[in-house]
């Protein structure tokens, strides 16, 4: 069975959490200042690094990746690429209740500045709710598939690209109570 557009294990260590780690971790709402950005972004070096130890402690390598947003995590986004490790960066706006582009219609800069292995959106959606919101929503991950799809560029050197996720209308209304996530994935 193919997986997210792999034929092994693949297994994503995910601290792309930006929100929470502002708010529940630090307790800091609002703007940041240079020095909480540098607390977070240090934190996320901690677990940055104990991936890496457990690579190196047996972990395959190729079994192994990071989810990692670039407002904390861009010089951790550097480093993987260039050790070669499958990396994965969110495209969306953290703790939204609507799936929107973090960085509006530049969203694609953003992604090629990293070449990332897979791009993630969470997207909470039910298909029982609001239909324009919806809308939005499908039409917003269209966009980002058919930009994967044509840009070479947010690809690095990849052909083709792929996203999964299960069918909209085979969602059913309990399961809608959790958020959704669509992996695109670059390959």
């Amino acid at each position: 069975m193919t997986v997210l557009g792999f034929d092994k294990p693949l297994y994503i260590l995910p601290f792309d959490h930006r929100g929470s780690f502002q708010k529940k971790m630090f307790g800091w709402d609002g703007k940041l200042s240079p020095q909480q950005t540098l607390e977070i972004a240090t934190a996320k070096r901690v677990i940055y690094d104990a991936f890496k130890a457990a690579i190196a402690a047996g972990v395959p390598r190729e079994k192994a990746g990071i989810l990692v947003d670039e407002q904390f995590g861009s010089a951790i986004l550097r480093d993987a690429v260039a050790d070669g490790y499958a990396t994965s960066c969110p495209a969306e706006k953290s703790g939204q209740e609507e799936f929107d582009f973090e960085y509006g219609e530049d969203f694609g800069k953003h992604i090629e500045a990293f070449q990332p292995t897979f791009c993630k959106v969470l997207v909470r959606y039910n298909p029982e709710a609001d239909q324009n919101l919806n809308r939005r929503q499908s039409a917003r991950l269209k966009r980002l598939s058919e930009y994967l799809h044509g840009n070479k560029a947010a690809a690095g050197s990849c052909s083709n690209c792929w996203y999964r996720r299960r069918s909209l209308s085979s969602i059913s209304s309990k399961e809608t109570r959790r958020p959704t996530t669509w992996s695109f994935v670059l390959d």
